[in-house]
């Protein structure tokens, strides 16, 4: 029988782990980012502290007691950066200030400071595919003004036999309909792999790859701890503009719709390798100055073959396996497969970050049923890897409903009254539910986006006066992670798993744990104490708060015939 760990040892040679010698018992020492909870916080929607309907720098500060409660150590800001905010805010017009909505730098450096205070770390979102067609980089490249002539990409299009011109070719938008916008002044083509607002820079220009060093720079001299890299795929793409990306086949997807076509030309080229490279020797020279580590992880579409290849190299490219490769309804077989891929024929330079939401994609309890909104959060956190949790998943807030002539997204408005459900992230942005009183506590104006109706008894306030609330289980979950053995421990994913249950050891020296839940659509009875768990019982030491009395948390339960229904599991000290 096959067993999938993670080998402490491994780690060890390639330099991950030190060992202290005078402990007989000794522990590892992890780089902080291996055994963080990162905390994905989309400022707009977080807190609102000037009743003008959009969330802000000065509401997180106010709420930076939450992720104490919680056991979060790490912060993920999504952008918060100047912008005419066409795509909130990823739409960068200036990359080293402050949108006016969120507040200033001043806050921004209060932020920080407040956040060092109480033992929390910052990471914030860099964009470097694009800028906003405000930015000044890009009205000088209209103009041709010097050096910033070629700072993006630019063609003068195809002529056609009847001397019309058109784009260069077939590329598509993320956000639908032609990559290529015609801009009258400078009369040519420019390249937006997302909406027309959103100029492709051209890293093809050493000026432009300057540049974003300086920007990163610029933040991380405020003295945050890392950078969440977005849209890295799409850095670079071929210099021969005349070549079309092949159809994909996909069916049922419009011809306009980025997914019906194959991306060759414009997706993580080769030379992307070479700009991670180039980031992170930045990062490693900060290092050897001052003493502290600096995170880096990447947002990058890939499979698990292609995570551990980038892991070579020194890249940390988020796992979004659970987030966009699960059917529906949900099956554990699949999901475990999903998770064994991570812990096998890996190098020892590879580190997990798995994720279960983010602001792209619909949240966990609407797209993988409310019953297993605590499940999935047990299984994130109990897992070898560094985890990242979605702002309002530990409430388990769900999905608002937008009609499309109320949508804000420009990609459910492009998509059209017909598809913009497929795509829209409207609904997954909803503000943050802290109270029952109006508007979730989030704002005293009117939220940019509706509060979810629901906001009466799912709030953070209410959910910390009952303890098997989605909020109290989620502190549980991650108060597991100072453990020795989820902390440092090896994952054995060799346990019990079929289409309703999965299950796994986390182990560290002689400390043991079983965790186990029933991810799928129907009871299951199994014997779990045969095999790598080799124990007739276990005392329960978390559940999902839906376990029958007999389950519950401190109860000894007989492992040969356990019975999970959906949506319940159970971590055992064996």
């Amino acid at each position: 029988m096959k067993t999938f760990c993670l080998l402490l040892l491994a780690a060890l040679a390639v330099g991950d782990l030190a060992y202290s010698e005078s402990d007989p018992q000794t522990t590892p020492v992890l780089p902080w980012w291996k055994t963080t909870i990162i905390y994905q916080i989309y400022p707009r929607s977080f807190k609102d502290s000037d009743g003008d309907g959009i969330g802000d720098l000065q509401g997180i500060i106010s709420e930076l007691q939450h992720f104490q409660y919680l056991g979060v150590e790490t912060l993920w800001l999504s952008p918060f950066y100047k912008s005419p905010q066409k795509d909130f805010g990823y739409d960068i017009s200036d990359q080293r200030d402050v949108d006016p909505m969120f507040g200033s730098i001043e806050d921004f450096r209060k932020l920080v400071a407040e956040a060092k205070k109480l033992g929390l770390r910052t990471i914030v979102d860099f964009v470097p595919n694009h800028t906003s067609t405000d930015h000044d980089w890009f009205q000088k490249s209209v103009r041709r003004e010097g050096k910033y002539t070629d700072y993006y990409v630019w063609s003068d299009g195809k002529t056609l036999p009847n001397g019309t011109v058109v784009a260069p070719n077939n590329w598509l938008s993320v956000f639908y309909g032609s990559a290529w916008e015609w801009n009258d002044q400078r009369q040519q083509y420019y390249l937006h792999q997302f909406i027309k607002e959103q100029a492709d820079l051209n890293y093809r220009n050493p000026d432009v790859r300057e540049e974003i060093l300086l920007a990163m720079r610029y933040w991380l001299d405020f003295g945050i701890d890392g950078l969440r890299m977005d849209a890295i795929g799409q850095l670079y793409e071929v210099t021969d503009l005349s070549l079309d990306e092949p159809l994909s086949g996909a069916p049922g997807v419009p011809l306009n719709e980025y997914d019906s076509l194959l991306h060759p030309y414009t997706n993580f080229l080769p030379e992307v390798k070479d700009e991670i490279i180039r980031w992170q020797t930045m990062l490693d020279g900060m290092e050897k100055v001052d003493g502290r580590q600096r995170f880096m992880v990447l947002e990058y579409y890939t499979d698990s073959d292609s995570r551990a290849k980038m892991a070579e190299y020194g890249a940390h490219p988020f796992n979004f396996d659970l987030v966009d490769n699960l059917d529906i309804p949900t099956n554990a077989s699949q999901i475990m497969a999903l998770i064994s891929e991570e812990y096998m024929d890996k190098p020892a330079s590879y580190w997990p970050t798995f994720v279960i939401g983010n602001h792209d994609r619909n949240r966990v309890a609407s797209k993988y049923n409310p019953r297993n909104a605590n499940a999935f959060n047990m299984l994130l956190l109990t897992l070898k890897g560094t985890p990242t949790t979605y702002y309002g998943e530990e409430i388990a807030m769900e999905d608002i409903d937008v009609a499309y002539n109320e949508s804000q997204d420009p990609w459910g408005i492009n998509a059209g009254p017909d598809r913009y459900r497929l795509v829209s992230r409207d609904f997954n942005r909803s503000p943050m539910q802290w109270t029952s009183v109006s508007e979730a506590g989030f704002t005293t104006g009117k939220p940019w986006l509706p509060v979810n109706p629901d906001y009466l008894t799912v709030n953070v306030a209410s959910e910390k006066l009952n303890p098997k609330s989605p909020l109290n289980l989620y502190k549980e979950y991650a108060a597991l992670r100072q453990l020795n053995a989820f902390k440092y421990g090896d994952i054995d994913v060799n346990v019990i798993t079929n289409d309703n249950v999965l299950s796994f050891l986390r182990e560290f020296g002689s400390e043991r744990y079983l965790v186990c839940i029933n991810l799928g659509q129907s009871p299951s009875t199994d014997d779990y104490s045969q095999g790598a768990v080799n124990s007739p019982t276990g005392v329960v030491i978390a559940t999902t708060g839906n376990v029958p009395s007999a389950q519950d948390k401190f109860s000894t339960v007989s492992l040969d015939s356990l019975t999970l229904q959906p949506g319940q599991g159970l971590v055992l000290k064996l």
